[in-house]
């Protein structure tokens, strides 16, 4: 009976074992490919007569004697036997069990290291530690087990008949539901998860959907098997221990140490661990045993070669795309992050786990981020089922007027794909409680990652280095992954924002003592004495008359030096008392953003914010670029005194702009959305029918009539502009369609408010250039200054007090439940 399965990238390994059926005679299978083309061979085995009485040891014991026959395969050494003719008998001699301290080196040509793919015959006998059985009398009855055989087989789920041992979704939850009737079935649930889940090359080949030429791990369906599991709390209180201890004993036979991981390359040496990761031994991460578990795997992952770690993501891309199964991932990678964060806490030291736990994390992170590329690049790929169905939806939508047209419009764009899992979800929260303090970690950002922050592609290609830790010698990740602000996007904004205010702090600090020593300096004072410094020196003192805030503002930060913007700000009210400890700070900001941050101000575009309801730049605004200077000096002094929530509605493109991010055409949406329309239905115009690139090119230019010229209005006159050089002889054709859309988004987003929004970066930049700000991604600067602008009005609605509402007010009640749902 086939009793296990392995699997390499080559080969597939059942492991066959003879078992004596009757006295007379042992039937020995061979362990051919189990196809309808294979024919089963056997030989009679000639002993004495006494040594084979009827088998009746109890049924518990076969699973266990399987998983021992596993972990034999797995520490399978020894030399070859010679080559036999292709006439000659099969040599079932049993060699002496190899020891397991050696490892074979040789390695074939496609990488394979199977002892059965360099068996002449495919095929290799080994031997077992030889049980007997004792008779009443206490005399050896005989063996109860002789010959393993291992040959290549098929892939699992091609043939139908084949019982392999290894475990199916639907085997496991008919075990589960058997073992909620009788202890005997609640033993073979124990014995089959244990054997599964001790042995890499037996869960390597488990759970996979059946009926597949190249095996593919059903991550859904084990989801849900396993949380069935879960919900009956006394069966999982009976498994629970079996599977963490036989995890720990699989988790050994993959790698103990980093040389034994860097042969894990191939796909099929790695999908066990998808299932494992999946597993609801690892659902709380507080307990000490599913914790070092998750360890183990987080280790391992780290110790794999940048091959295998690019394998493993292209297998959960593959294998594990489904929302609630990418979700349920991340959720126990991060939980457990969050834990090994926590005890740092408590032990008041940062152990390599943290480190190896993110490496993980970043890996789930660019699987979430690929699943959502490759549907958005199928999506756009993707054709309507039938040809007229377009232009009957056309015919429909014309007849109800100019509303429904719009309606068309967005019908025929590719959607806007999000990824699985919201990036929220990958934020530690340990660090948004401050389990870390943010003096620490801005320590560890300026000592490791001061060269920027790493990226999800980055981490895969990590190499490890061996160094003398606290923990004694062993290899470790680089330094530049030694910081949680390295990898900024699994880390709440609430928590950058504390790391940048104590870098802010650091830099005033800085400043004071600097200006302390140099007066010192100065005065010729002694070491220990005291000197008085004019506070003008050791702050930015802010004199405003709240009638003329606008105008005294803008006089003192045109004679303040880019080290005067750097210190601490301090607002000082003409006529009013009252001493600045940040109240005042932000009363002066929330009045002077009134003043400058409106339309009325004439710095920016009203259409564009009767439209699209954001501020942009004006390009026909007659103003001085010192007054858009101001507004980012405004804007940077906001960051640098740690003033969140800056009542101004940028869109993100500002800040796209402010950290020179590559801009594309969706940030034309947040600012013309019309034009973005027209420009999607440019690019996603199609002819009805196969034709020839000339004849697409002819149909293109008489439809749409456009050149590279760009026509806008300027103080109330048209004026023309070329998007390329001799871009008024030159048609918008269907073949340049995609550079014409480029360079219009280029002129509308750049060009055309250069004047006005350079003098706004300059501002920013001069009050805020750091290490850290430079770290700083688009949308996170966007937060710091904004605040969160989704709201959640669930929680609003919860926590709403009705005055005047009676509980027998249905009618009111109902009204306002309306309102809230249309909020």
């Amino acid at each position: 009976m086939v009793v296990g399965l392995s699997s390499c990238h080559d080969h597939t390994v059942a492991m066959v074992i003879s078992m004596p059926k009757i006295i007379e005679e042992t039937k020995m299978i061979q362990g051919r490919p189990q196809t309808s083309a294979s024919t089963r061979d056997g030989r009679r085995w000639n002993g004495d007569a006494a040594a084979h009485q009827p088998l009746d040891a109890a049924a518990a014991a076969r699973a266990n004697r399987a998983a021992m026959f596993i972990k034999t395969m797995n520490t399978i050494h020894e030399e070859l036997p010679p080559a036999q003719p292709p006439d000659a008998s099969p040599d079932l001699s049993m060699p002496p069990r190899p020891s397991t301290g050696q490892r074979h080196s040789e390695v074939l040509t496609s990488g394979c290291t199977s002892r059965v793919g360099r068996s002449p015959r495919g095929r290799i006998s080994v031997a077992l530690p030889r049980l007997r059985r004792t008779g009443a009398s206490g005399g050896d009855e005989g063996l109860l087990e002789e010959v393993v055989l291992l040959q290549p087989v098929v892939q699992p789920g091609v043939a139908a008949s084949v019982g392999f041992a290894s475990l199916s979704v639907a085997k496991l939850l008919d075990l589960i539901q058997a073992a909620q009737g009788g202890p005997g079935a609640m033993e073979d649930l124990r014995s089959s998860l244990s054997a599964a889940f001790s042995s890499p090359s037996l869960l390597n080949a488990s759970f996979c959907f059946p009926g597949l030429y190249k095996p593919r791990l059903d991550a859904g369906g084990l989801l849900k098997v396993f949380k069935g599991l879960i919900g009956s709390e006394e069966l999982f209180a009976q498994v629970e221990m079996h599977m963490v201890n036989a995890a720990f004993e699989g988790l050994s036979l993959w790698a103990n140490d980093h040389d034994e991981a860097a042969s894990l390359i191939h796909r099929d040496q790695l999908r066990g661990l998808a299932a494992l990761l999946l597993s609801p031994v690892l659902v709380d991460p507080g307990k000490p045993q599913p914790y070092e578990v998750m360890c183990r795997i987080m280790r391992l992952v780290a110790w794999m070669p940048a091959e295998g770690r690019r394998e493993l993501q292209e297998l959960l891309i593959d294998d594990c795309s489904e929302e609630e199964v990418l979700r349920s991932l991340v959720s126990r990678v991060r939980l457990h992050c969050d834990e090994t964060v926590l005890r740092a806490h408590q032990m008041q030291r940062l152990s390599p786990e943290i480190w190896e736990g993110l490496m993980l994390l970043q890996l789930l992170w660019g699987t979430n981020e690929a699943i959502a590329q490759r549907l958005a690049k199928s999506l756009r790929s993707s054709e309507w089922p039938e040809a007229d169905f377009g232009q009957s939806l056309a015919q429909t939508l014309s007849q109800l007027g100019k509303p429904a047209a719009s309606v068309l419009g967005r019908f025929t764009l590719a959607p806007q794909v999000r990824p699985p899992v919201p990036s929220s979800e990958f934020h530690l929260q340990s660090l948004a409680e401050e389990k870390v303090p943010p003096e620490l970690e801005f320590r560890l950002f300026v000592e490791n990652a001061c060269a920027g922050p790493i990226t999800p592609s980055e981490v895969l290609e990590l190499p490890l280095y061996a160094a003398r830790t606290d923990y004694g010698f062993e290899y470790v990740l680089p330094s530049k992954m030694r910081s949680f602000m390295a990898n900024r996007n699994l880390v709440p904004v609430s928590y950058t924002r504390k790391v940048l205010q104590v870098e802010n702090h650091h830099a005033q600090v800085y400043l004071q003592h600097q200006v302390a020593r140099r007066v010192a300096a100065d005065l010729e004072v002694l070491p220990g004495h005291e000197i008085h410094i004019d506070p003008a020196l050791l702050f930015f003192i802010l004199k405003v008359h709240r009638d003329r805030i606008l105008e005294d503002t803008t006089a003192a930060l045109q004679k303040a030096t880019p080290e005067d913007l750097r210190r601490q700000l301090k607002v000082v009210f003409e006529g009013e008392q009252g001493v600045d400890e940040g109240g005042l700070a932000r009363e002066f900001f929330r009045l002077l953003s009134a003043h400058v941050f409106t339309v009325e101000g004439g710095l920016f575009d009203p259409l564009v914010a009767q439209n699209a309801r954001v501020l942009w730049f004006n390009s026909a605004s007659v103003r001085e670029s010192t007054e858009f200077w101001l507004a980012g000096v405004i804007l940077g002094l906001v960051v640098y005194n740690n003033m969140p929530g800056l009542d101004v509605r940028f869109p993100p493109v500002v800040f796209k702009k402010i950290k020179n991010e590559p801009l594309v055409l969706e940030d034309l949406r947040q600012v013309h959305p019309d034009t973005y329309l027209s420009l999607r239905s440019l690019l996603s115009w199609e002819p009805e029918e196969e034709l020839d690139e000339e004849e697409r090119n002819a149909i293109f230019e008489n439809t749409f009539c456009l050149d590279f010229v760009v026509t806008y209005e300027m103080n109330g006159a048209t004026e023309t502009r070329e998007l390329c050089e001799g871009g008024k002889d030159r048609v918008v054709s269907y073949k340049n369609r995609e550079e014409f859309v480029r360079l219009y988004c280029e002129w509308l987003l750049t060009q055309s408010v250069e004047r006005q929004f350079e003098p706004f970066r300059k501002g920013v930049r001069r009050v805020c250039d750091s290490p850290l700000f430079n770290a700083l991604h688009s949308a996170e600067l966007e937060l710091i200054v904004c605040g969160e602008q989704a709201l959640d009005f669930a929680q609003l609605r919860k926590n709403a007090h009705y005055d005047g509402y009676q509980a027998t007010d249905e009618c009111s009640m109902e009204r306002s439940g309306r309102v809230w749902s249309m909020a």
